[in-house]
């Protein structure tokens, strides 16, 4: 009996032309399924929970109505932002706060609108847009998977810890993170291939969708260096000018400001504009910050009783942050040189998302760092002891899934 995660011993192939894989077992159709069923169940939680569910400040009712719709549970919290953007919003002088979110996936949201002469509803298009997005995310970490772990239910089940991690279902919302994993998934596959002009493609729009952006950048550039056996020699290449015209989508973003505000930089600036906001200062003292999260979480567990934002800003955030730092160690530490970019990738995603003086959505933050995905069933197929644990943390990651979930759907806080 073969164990889970390692793939059953084949036999040596038979004489005779090989056979075409059906189009209905390929990567693209079964990440199609397994992605769709998931959205089919978050939207049948919402439906059966939303009517019931107290309704909180993240709920907007001049948006949305009293009434909940098929869809209505997608759009919380930031989704009027991006909302706004795709109506124009970068114009509206009353609301500078929404030069803080990037175009790209409002843009994505606008352009399906025009082609479908708004037939839709900008719900129904929203989650087309994320359907897709996540379908493509999903089957690229397949791929990168199988780079990285042996058989091939391992690497279906670096997609099902991507799925199931706890703020997952901000792919199904009204929100950037779907078409960020997927353009930023898709360029790290690329780079593994060695299709430089591909990843390139990819990282442009990357950088017109979130800031961080910056961190797949930087991946995809170690990639290139490896390919290289880590040869300075190696990066006289002309395909190394696409990791700067990579930062193309930011400024294309940047002059888009320019026309619309007078102000190239009001992505930075806006943080300004908001009082709740304050809290997001620059502090380059990380394990000042990480103590003062240490202490914060601490209290609220010996409280007894954690409040939401506890649980949401500080708790799931300081935990989440703790298992991409081990995550990055021990890419580093089982592949060794071939480790080093996904590593890097996991240590500076933990740098930047604490030189805020906080850890405020840092859960949220995490969704696209793979290097945790990836080294979670690396270690689970490498040591037989740790499999029970990524079942475990599995299960219980669904579980905080589906309560964060419901906090989102009743406009309670949620990252």
């Amino acid at each position: 009996m073969t164990d889970l995660i390692t793939p059953t011993a084949t036999t040596a192939p038979s004489a005779g032309p090989a056979r075409r894989r059906s189009p209905l077992t390929s990567d693209w159709a079964r990440a199609f399924a397994l992605v769709f069923a998931w959205h089919a169940v978050l939207t049948a939680v919402a439906v059966l929970f939303q009517g019931t569910l107290p309704i909180g400040e993240g709920y907007p009712v001049k948006v949305l109505g009293p009434d909940a719709t098929l869809l209505s549970h997608t759009y919380r919290w930031d989704s009027e932002n991006f909302h706004q953007i795709a109506n124009g919003g970068y114009a509206n002088e009353a609301t500078p706060w929404v030069h803080a979110f990037y175009p790209f996936f409002p843009f994505c949201v606008w352009l399906l609108e025009t082609i479908t002469f708004g037939k839709l509803g900008f719900l129904a298009v929203g989650m087309i847009v994320n359907g897709i997005a996540s379908w493509c995310a999903a089957t690229a970490l397949l791929k990168i998977a199988r780079h990285f772990v042996t058989g091939e239910r391992a690497a279906w089940l670096t997609v099902a810890a991507f799925l199931t991690a706890p703020t997952a279902f901000f792919l199904h919302g009204f929100y950037s993170e779907a078409v960020f994993c997927a353009l930023g998934f898709w360029a790290f596959l690329f780079a593994l291939r060695r299709q430089w002009v591909w990843m390139g493609l990819c990282l442009i729009p990357l950088t017109a969708t979130r800031i961080t952006a910056v961190l797949f950048v930087g991946l995809c550039f170690l990639e290139f260096f490896r390919s290289r056996d880590w040869k300075l020699r190696g990066l006289l290449s002309w395909h190394l000018l696409w990791f700067p015209a990579a930062g193309l989508g930011v400024v294309a973003y940047a002059v888009v400001l320019q026309v619309v505000t007078g102000d190239p930089l009001a992505m930075f600036h806006a943080y300004d504009t908001v009082s709740t906001w304050g809290y997001h200062v620059t502090n380059f003292n990380i394990p000042g910050t990480l103590a003062t999260e240490v202490s914060a979480s601490w209290e609220a567990l010996a409280s007894g009783r954690p409040n939401n934002w506890q649980v949401l800003s500080h708790l799931l955030p300081l935990v989440g942050l703790v298992v991409l730092l081990a995550s990055s160690v021990y890419v580093f530490v089982a592949l060794r040189k071939d480790g080093i970019p996904l590593a890097a990738f996991g240590l500076a995603s933990f740098v930047m998302f604490t030189l805020n003086s906080n850890v405020v959505s840092v859960h949220r933050y995490l969704l696209p760092c793979l290097v945790i995905y990836v080294a979670m069933v690396l270690a689970a197929q490498r040591r037989r002891a740790l499999r029970p644990v990524l079942y475990g943390w599995l299960y219980t990651t669904t579980l905080v899934q589906a309560a964060v979930f419901l906090f989102f759907v009743a406009g309670i806080w949620a990252g």
